[in-house]
C-alpha cells in the first residue's frame, strides 16, 4: 500500500478522498473504521461511499473495533467527553484497530497515511501539520495531511464532487458521540437513543451506587440516564465542551 486514507467519511475526508484522486495518486486504500456506534442511517452513507471510492480506482477497507457496549462493560465505565484520560472511546475504538489493520497489511511501515484535518475544525487542531515522518498515532509510518490550510468553503468545492450530500453536521461514525452537545441530543433518533438506554441498564450501578450512564449529570443539570439528558438538552441553555475534537485526527468530518 502506497497511500492509507483514514476517513469517516464526514465532509473533510470525503473532500480527502477528491484530493487524492485529482492529484492523481495511485495505490490509494480507504479505511473506514466501524466502531458499532454510528447513526442508525450512517451505514447506507458508507455503502454510498465506498461504492464512489472504488469507482475512482482506489480500495475501500472496514476495520472492526470491540464495539461501544463491549467497551463499556469491560471498563465497568463509559467513556467522558471533553478529552482527558477518560476519553477512552477514541483509542479502544479506532486508534487500537487501526494500527493492528496497519501492522497486518503495512508491515514494513512504507504507506503513508492520510487523515482530513483542517486547522479551521478546532483550537485544538490550529497548529496541526500537513507532515510529519514519523506519526507516533500511525505506528511511525509518514503522515500526510493535505487539508490543514484548507477553509469550510475549500472542503466544500472538493466534496460537492462526490455523489455524497454535503453534511450540516460532523461524521455520525459515533452517534451520540461522548462530546455531543445539547442541541445535537436534541435530534437523535429513537433508535440512537435507545442503543444508550439498553447498555445504560445493561451496565448497573458502580461501587457506591450510581448508575453508570452514558452522560454525566454534573454537566447537564442533574439529568441520569439518556431519557433525562435529552429532556434536559431542550433547554435554552447549552453546555459545550472546550474541544469537540480529539487531536489525533481520529475522530473528524
Amino acid at each position: 500500500m502506497k497511500y492509507v486514507i483514514f476517513a469517516s467519511y464526514g465532509n473533510d475526508s470525503i473532500a480527502l478522498i477528491q484530493f487524492a484522486h485529482e492529484r492523481g495518486l495511485a495505490d490509494v486504500h480507504v479505511a473506514y473504521s466501524d466502531t458499532g456506534w454510528a447513526a442508525s442511517w450512517w451505514p447506507d452513507r458508507v455503502a454510498i461511499a465506498e461504492d464512489w471510492v472504488q469507482s475512482l480506482g482506489f480500495t475501500p477497507h472496514r476495520i472492526s473495533s470491540e464495539g461501544m457496549e463491549a467497551l463499556v462493560m469491560r471498563k465497568q465505565a463509559w467513556p467522558r467527553g471533553g478529552g482527558g484520560k477518560y476519553q477512552f472511546c477514541t483509542a479502544a475504538l479506532k486508534e487500537e484497530p487501526a494500527r493492528a489493520w496497519l501492522a497486518l497489511h503495512d508491515p514494513d511501515g512504507e504507506a503513508t497515511c492520510m487523515t482530513g484535518v483542517r486547522r479551521e475544525e478546532s483550537e485544538n487542531r490550529r497548529d496541526a501539520p500537513e507532515w510529519v515522518t514519523s506519526s507516533e498515532d500511525h505506528g511511525g509510518r509518514e503522515l500526510w495531511q493535505p487539508l490543514v490550510r484548507h477553509t469550510s468553503a475549500m472542503r466544500d468545492q472538493l466534496a460537492l464532487k462526490s455523489p455524497l450530500p454535503l453534511l450540516p453536521f460532523r461524521s455520525k461514525e459515533c452517534s451520540p458521540c461522548v462530546n455531543a452537545r445539547k442541541q445535537e441530543l436534541r435530534l437523535l433518533g429513537e433508535q440512537d437513543r435507545n442503543k444508550v438506554r439498553v447498555i445504560e441498564i445493561k451496565a448497573g450501578t458502580n461501587s457506591k451506587g450510581n448508575p453508570r450512564v452514558m452522560f454525566s449529570p454534573k454537566r447537564h443539570n442533574g439529568a441520569v440516564g439518556i431519557d433525562a439528558v435529552i429532556e434536559d438538552s431542550k433547554h435554552d441553555i447549552d453546555d459545550l465542551f472546550v474541544t469537540s475534537t480529539c487531536s489525533g485526527g481520529w475522530c473528524g468530518g
